[in-house]
């Protein structure tokens, strides 16, 4: 009789152990996330710059404790390009089983995005800003404002402020660049300012043909959409050409490379405004963690992906309340039901169609540091 009454218990703490199993998570020992981002080639300079971000938040919330088990992170390297980003989104969710990750760049985000639909892995994208990103799936959440808030932005300061009227958009021909070019038409259209459009092959690195015509067309600025050591050399070819005329661009600027280089002091560009001095705990930890890292202010793209490990977490935490299983798909219905993330120098609450809405700064970049003109809400 005590050893059927033995075994019994023991098959009940058995059966107990397999249905408490899907509320921890798809790991006993660690919860895992992937994280897609250039980790070598040209536009390596942004990898750093995420994956940087994303390490401090995995340490600050593991040395918390938040989750019951650590939290890790498995990158792969897209190269910002699509096709290597869709064998790594393929690994990430068939073979490590990862419930969410992180994207970066247009043409990857627009790559990996059908492969997590149909996964239903949620991913957050922190650095794309092109905006057919808006809406491209219910399993993407972009946590950056995207490059039409970003022109809705510009051109009224620049056509109103600075009475530039004729300007001449260089765009990369690519999901970002094309997108940028048709919200500037737009813009342009509603605030009296004609676009002259100059599109570049992404792979390009000689712009002589394209200055040529930029310095025969007399702009009165000059718009470039473009990234990376790409952006750099179009800045330094335009000065090179004899191209005097005010350079525009937009967040993807604000990078230590492009900061630092000499053709690029006094462009003016825009991008996400992050209140870094915030007293709130999870802002002071974010900058006080960046600080004392890198020795340096942080910047809206080190919160962002800082920020989207915290959705994951609260997202994850909210399934343990609710006794639910952790999956892309839950992990989404828990961000969601959250609505509203309180998160390093912001709040973060993700609109219908995966978005954000948050103020936009005007900057002037001066002896490699960017300075706000205005901030826009």
């Amino acid at each position: 009789m005590k050893r059927r009454t033995l075994a019994r218990k023991l098959l009940l703490a058995l059966l107990g152990g397999l249905l408490l199993a899907p509320y921890i998570g798809w790991a006993a020992e660690s919860y895992q996330i992937g994280a897609i981002f250039p980790l070598s080639g040209p536009n390596a300079v942004y990898g750093r710059i995420f994956s940087g971000a994303v390490n401090l938040a995995v340490k600050d919330v593991n040395d918390r404790r938040e989750l019951p088990a650590p939290l890790r992170v498995l990158y792969e390297d897209s190269r910002a390009l699509p096709q290597p980003a869709i064998v790594a989104m393929n690994k990430l969710v068939n073979i490590e089983r990862v419930p969410m990750v992180l994207s970066a760049f247009s043409v990857v985000t627009k790559a990996v995005t059908p492969i997590a639909a149909r996964r239903k892995v949620m991913v957050i994208n922190g650095g794309a800003v092109s905006p057919e990103l808006a809406g491209l799936s219910p399993y993407l959440l972009n946590d950056i404002p995207l490059v039409d808030d970003e022109l809705h932005v510009l051109i009224p300061y620049v056509t109103a402020e600075l009475k530039l009227s004729r300007i001449a958009f260089m765009y990369v021909d690519d999901p970002f660049g094309q997108g940028a070019l048709a919200a500037a038409r737009r813009e342009c259209a509603r605030h009296g300012c004609s676009a002259i459009a100059l599109s570049i092959d992404p792979r390009a690195s000689d712009f002589r043909a394209e200055v040529a015509k930029v310095r025969d067309a007399r702009p009165d600025a000059v718009y470039i959409a473009s990234y990376g050591q790409q952006q750099n050399l179009i800045m330094k070819q335009l000065r090179d050409g004899r191209v005097t005329q005010q350079i525009l661009g937009y967040s993807g600027m604000d990078v230590p490379d492009t900061l630092r280089l000499p053709e690029a002091q006094g462009v003016i560009f825009t991008g996400e405004h992050v209140d870094f001095s915030s007293s709130d705990p999870v802002t002071r930890t974010f900058v006080q963690s960046v600080e004392t890292t890198y020795h340096a202010k942080p910047t809206f793209y080190q919160a962002n992906y800082y920020n989207a490990v915290l959705v994951f977490v609260r997202s994850t935490q909210w399934l343990a309340a609710h006794h639910l299983k952790l999956s892309g798909e839950n992990l989404l219905r828990a961000a969601r039901s959250i609505g509203r993330f309180q998160v390093a120098g912001t709040t973060l609450s993700f609109e219908p169609d995966g978005t954000v809405h948050e103020p936009i700064g005007i900057n002037r970049l001066r002896d490699g540091k960017a300075e706000l003109i205005k901030v826009v809400r």
